[in-house]
């Protein structure tokens, strides 16, 4: 369910059916309503009609006559008595049905405003009347209605439960509306969505090469107004990496020729010891110096983007380590692709093992893929790293092993450089202490 609310398609799906759910519950709670009112009103109508005849048709009659023609004129929810007085007081219970009454009476007969016709319950009915009956008041209204002669209709009017009007036909073409609303926003988010899940894609593969393109600026106009942005942001990184580069390339150049100097005076001193150790010196100056070049090159990488067999690199790997007398094991399947460039996947793989075979002795690395990563795991048997330098380590010239040694490592640009790799290729590495010894690093890369 994540997805309804993590997604602008779920989301906007979400708005659109608890938006139209409330209309057409509104609706249908307005219609329903609407039809019993109706529906009220005409029986109602029909109820004073019969009422009206009914007193025309006993007054007709004999006196002697009038309350036997009366029971035998009830029926339904009427029941008639005719008396010499009223049966009923005024109190009780009067609702909206017995006023519409009154006021339908009064309508069809205005002579009946006159004598006095008179409305109540059956709490103010003579119990004699009643004659052990029990009626709801709540659900009973009691009428006196005057005749010519002074004599009264007494009715006692059962009140029937309004039928709930049912319309399945309008809750079914309600019901289907509401799907075809739902499918076409599903499509119509889909459709909105498109450029940018486009945007991301492009933006996760800028700076995979030198050659990167500018996003494609589609879609809406806020959509197009991001990818401008990230097209501008992309061009301003790009000529800060070159100038960095060619700034560096340049001191480097400069640098040769004052180490060259340097070279040539040490030649000329005639202490052997003092000579190597100022030429050892040197030696490690332009190996930092060529180590930063090929570090800020590899930003420059004009190698293409293809699809790589990850299991090929490591099992060359693992070769090239195991002809060099080293311990390296590869599990995983057979072939495990993602796409990137080969080379400098190799280069990056080739750092985490080098340094799990300089610092543990030997290296164990595993492959699996789930859903759309592939995860590689290098892990060593060494005395693993202090926590606070997990994460360090990964900055360019800081090494695990505390000393400047040449023989016990290179010059702390090996993770660096692998993990630059590694997240232009839209992915990433982190490293951590294995148990009860040892250190993990954990690769994870996009599966194409």
């Amino acid at each position: 369910m994540n997805w309804l609310s993590d997604t602008i398609a779920g989301r906007t799906i979400v708005v659109l059916i608890v938006g139209l759910g409330s209309i057409l519950a509104t609706a249908q709670y307005l219609y329903e309503r609407g039809i019993e009112r109706e529906v009220t009103a005409r029986n109602t109508e029909t109820v004073v009609e019969r009422l009206l005849v009914l007193a025309d048709t006993i007054m007709a009659l004999e006196p002697s006559r009038r309350d036997d023609a009366a029971h035998r004129l009830s029926g339904g929810p009427l029941e008639l008595h005719w008396g010499r007085e009223p049966l009923t007081a005024v109190g009780g219970q009067i609702d909206l049905v017995a006023e519409g009454l009154r006021a339908g009476l009064l309508s069809r007969s205005p002579g009946l405003a006159e004598k006095g016709i008179v409305i109540g319950s059956t709490l103010a009915m003579d119990r004699d009347l009643m004659a052990g009956k029990s009626i709801d008041a709540q659900h009973t209204t009691l009428l006196s209605i005057p005749l010519v002669d002074g004599s009264w209709l007494n009715v006692t009017l059962a009140k029937v439960k309004t039928t709930r009007v049912a319309t399945p036909s309008l809750l079914i073409s309600a019901l289907a509306a509401a799907l075809g609303v739902v499918a076409v926003s599903v499509l119509m988010s889909y459709w909105l969505t498109l450029p940018l899940r486009g945007l991301a894609d492009g933006a996760r593969s800028l700076f995979a090469t030198s050659a990167s393109k500018p996003l494609p600026e589609v879609g809406t106009r806020e959509v197009r107004m991001l990818a401008a942005a990230i097209n501008e942001l992309q061009d301003r990184i790009q000529k800060l990496i070159d100038e960095r580069t060619q700034m560096l390339a340049a001191v480097s150049h400069d640098l040769r020729s004052p180490l060259t100097r340097l070279r040539l005076r040490i030649a000329t001193i005639r202490d052997a010891q003092v000579r190597h150790k100022a030429e050892a010196d040197l030696d490690e100056m332009e190996q930092m110096i060529d180590a930063t070049l090929a570090f800020l090159r590899d930003d420059l990488s004009k190698e293409a983007v293809e699809q790589v067999d990850v299991m090929a690199i490591l099992d060359t790997i693992e070769a090239e380590a195991t002809d060099a007398g080293e311990q390296v094991s590869v599990e995983g399947p057979r072939h495990v692709v993602v796409s990137g460039r080969h080379l400098a996947l190799k280069r990056a793989l080739g750092n985490l093992v080098q340094n799990a075979l300089k610092y543990g002795g030997a290296a164990r690395v595993r492959v699996s893929q789930a859903s759309a990563r592939v995860v590689i795991v290098v892990e060593d048997d060494g005395p693993g790293l202090p926590t606070d330098q997990l994460e360090q380590v990964f900055e360019p010239f800081v090494r695990g092993e505390p000393s400047r040694a040449r023989a016990t490592g290179g010059h702390g640009l090996g993770l660096t450089v692998g993990r630059s790799i590694f997240r232009s290729h839209g992915g990433e590495v982190t490293l951590s202490n294995g148990q009860p010894k040892g250190l993990v690093a954990r690769v994870e890369l996009p599966a194409p």
